[in-house]
């Protein structure tokens, strides 16, 4: 009995301790964050993933255009932060729509929302300081 219970409990510990390893990359934050809304094209986008990624694709759709690629020079390896320099955002809804690779391989993708409102000088973000919740939705591909 006392073997049993032993083998039952590192069963358990193992399979706890595997279930992290698991888990796919997030994002952690987006600056600005995901529902911002603007007056002008922010300088730059920041991703920050809560683990490393490799992002291969970044497009952008704004309302009435053609989706267009946004430049980014991806690190030599997988990392945790990925700047997008220079987005220059139309007025009105920006969904910048992401790729990436997971650090265990899977493919996941998300989009940021951003809205550029030309009008009283008024900038708002959704969301209280530090809540700084993931972009819109991380999921992963079908495999």
């Amino acid at each position: 009995m006392r073997r049993l219970i032993s083998t039952a409990f590192l069963g358990l510990t193992l399979a706890l301790s595997a279930a992290p390893a698991l888990a796919h990359s997030t994002v952690k934050s987006t600056v600005p964050a995901s529902g911002t809304v603007m007056l002008s094209s922010p300088p730059e986008v920041v991703i920050n993933f809560n683990e490393p990624a490799r992002l291969t694709s970044v497009v952008l759709a704004e309302a009435g255009m053609p989706e267009r690629k946004l430049p980014f020079t991806p690190p030599s390896g997988s990392a945790t932060t990925f700047t997008l320099p220079k987005p220059n955002l139309g007025s009105g809804r920006n969904e910048i729509k992401w790729k990436a690779l997971s650090k265990d391989g899977h493919p996941i993708s998300g989009s940021i929302i951003i809205v550029i409102r030309s009008g009283p000088a008024l900038s708002t973000t959704p969301r209280p300081p530090g809540a700084d919740a993931p972009s819109h939705q991380t999921t992963e591909a079908p495999h």
